[in-house]
């Protein structure tokens, strides 16, 4: 009686320590990610990402020193919509201000779909658009512009200041699609906000 009495403590002990450990590392495990996440944001944060205006050539072939008339200006456009690639997307995905967006805890890259007559898809990764055409399924925003839009954007003195417009005006739509953890994870709640001067619903 007296060893099996001894036997069910011994029991309990090791339940309990067992119980410590797990939560010990769990808690660990948490502190962590949370510093690992917290210090990737902070040196993502108010990062610029410079790209060349994919238009440059096009501007320059049709104008005396970049300076265009309106003439010029539809030739471009013209010209412009007819050889629309991903660095256009790209370009238009950085005057959006996806220098807000960063990996989620999860480590999921931020997914962009666009439409713009035909679809193309976009992967963010370190601050870095990674475009494509073709649909995606699991993307957690999707951004329909018509290709002449997107064009006046390329050609406005201030791209951000143009899609800020171009999206209060609703000649832009941003559709959010994943859910508003997965959103305000990734940075889209701050890029939404700042484009539209809004918290999304």
């Amino acid at each position: 009686m007296v060893s099996q009495a001894v036997k069910i403590k011994d029991k309990k002990r090791g339940l309990k320590r067992f119980l410590k450990i797990s939560g010990i590392s769990l808690i660990m495990l948490i502190l962590g990610f949370t510093i690992y996440y917290t210090i990737n944001n902070i040196f993502h944060e108010n990062e610029k990402i410079i790209l060349e205006n994919p238009l440059k050539d096009i501007v320059l072939k049709y104008s005396q020193q970049g300076i265009l008339n309106e003439d010029n200006y539809n030739k471009v456009v013209d010209e412009a919509v007819l050889n629309f690639n991903e660095d256009y997307i790209n370009y238009i995905l950085v005057g959006l201000g996806i220098n807000n967006l960063h990996k989620s805890p999860t480590f999921e890259n931020p997914l962009i779909e666009l439409v713009l007559e035909d679809t193309w898809n976009s992967e963010i990764k370190k601050g870095v658009p990674y475009t494509e055409k073709g649909e995606i399924d699991n993307e957690d925003i999707r951004v329909v512009i018509s290709k002449q839009e997107a064009v006046n954007a390329l050609l406005s003195e201030d791209i951000e200041e143009f899609m800020k417009n171009s999206v209060v005006n609703g000649n832009t739509r941003i559709e959010m699609i994943a859910n508003k953890a997965e959103l305000y994870s990734k940075g889209y709640l701050t890029m939404y906000n700042e484009i539209t001067g809004e918290e999304l619903e």
